[in-house]
């Protein structure tokens, strides 16, 4: 199940008044909270983004990256969709294909790997996408 549910949706690269946003899917079986989430870094065409310039939106709510840490109650849950806008992003325009990597690490409290450390899982996301 977890190899045909991409890490970043098929045509979900969408320029927005703000920016852009790309659509994310959660790759492990059990939902999360949002707390767990150890990274998530972004390169369009090859140029990081600054996590501040970077909001991810889930259950009707917007977080900066420095906000996940503290989120032990909300959750990701496995059948939803996470939007991750980016503000602003000039350099994405409608109609052009661009360049996405992706990297999202992902803590799993439950899995103990000893001295109060948990399993980390890396997840890699990279391919063009055509900017709706």
């Amino acid at each position: 199940m977890l190899d045909i549910v991409p890490l970043v949706e098929d045509g979900s690269l969408m320029v927005t008044e703000a920016g852009c946003e790309i659509r994310l899917r959660l790759k492990w079986y059990r939902s999360l909270p949002l707390s767990c989430i150890e990274k998530l870094e972004l390169s369009i065409d090859r140029m990081p983004v600054p996590p501040e310039m970077m909001r991810l939106g889930i259950n009707e709510h917007s977080y900066r990256m420095d906000e996940l840490a503290d989120l032990v109650e909300e959750f990701w849950f496995v059948q939803d969709t996470a939007v991750l806008s980016i503000q602003p992003a000039k350099e994405v325009t409608r109609g052009e294909t661009h360049q996405l990597d992706l990297v999202l690490a992902l803590r799993f409290p439950y899995i103990p790997v000893g001295n109060g450390r948990f399993l980390t899982h890396f997840n890699h996301y990279s391919a063009a996408q055509v900017a709706h």
